[in-house]
Formats: C-alpha cells, structure tokens, sequence
C-alpha cells in the first residue's frame, strides 16, 4: 500500500514523535539505527528510512514496523501484531505527543 509523499510538516511531526518515542523508551538513535539495520544512527538517517518505510507500505506498515521495534527492546515474546490495534496505540501515542510542549 503506497501512500502520499509526506510533506515538511508530517516530516517534522514524525521527527518529534521519534524522538519523544526514544526517550520515553529509554533509547537512543543508535539503537532505532540498529534496530532498522541502518549504518548511520544519524537522526537525518533515520527519519529518511521512516520515510521510504511509510512510502513502501503505507502509514499502517510504519505503525507496525516502529511498533515491532518497541516490543522487541522490552523483550515481550508472544507479540501478534493487528495492524488495527497497532495503528490505535500509534494513534493514541502521536495524540499525547502532540499535547506536550516541545
């Protein structure tokens, strides 16, 4: 499922949500960088493969994807992605991010 390019705008909010998103996590860019199998941990990096992620497979596939990486850091065996609940918790996350003064 492609989806529509993001502009300016979704490219900042994604930024801000990864980065209150490895806080609250307890993780830093070397991590992200690691989990998504990337050379560089720069933040420019990341966010352009978060990017290429959400072009691929459409912003459920992020969800999933970002979604995947947080079970695995806190080691929780039995995960059975729903895309549908997946997309609720991003949701809701990205709603209390937006709440909080940056």
């Amino acid at each position: 499922m492609r989806s529509r390019p993001l502009d300016d705008a979704d490219r900042k909010q994604l930024q801000a949500f990864v980065k209150h998103w490895l806080r609250q996590a307890g993780r830093t860019p070397a991590d992200l960088g690691q989990a998504l199998g990337l050379p560089s941990a720069s933040l420019p990096t990341l966010l352009n493969e978060l990017v290429r992620t959400n072009a691929r497979l459409g912003p459920s596939g992020l969800v999933e994807r970002l979604c995947l990486i947080n079970e695995r850091w806190q080691g929780a065996g039995d995960f059975d992605p729903d895309p549908d609940v997946l997309e609720d918790q991003l949701d809701l996350l990205l709603e209390a991010i937006q709440r909080e003064p940056i």
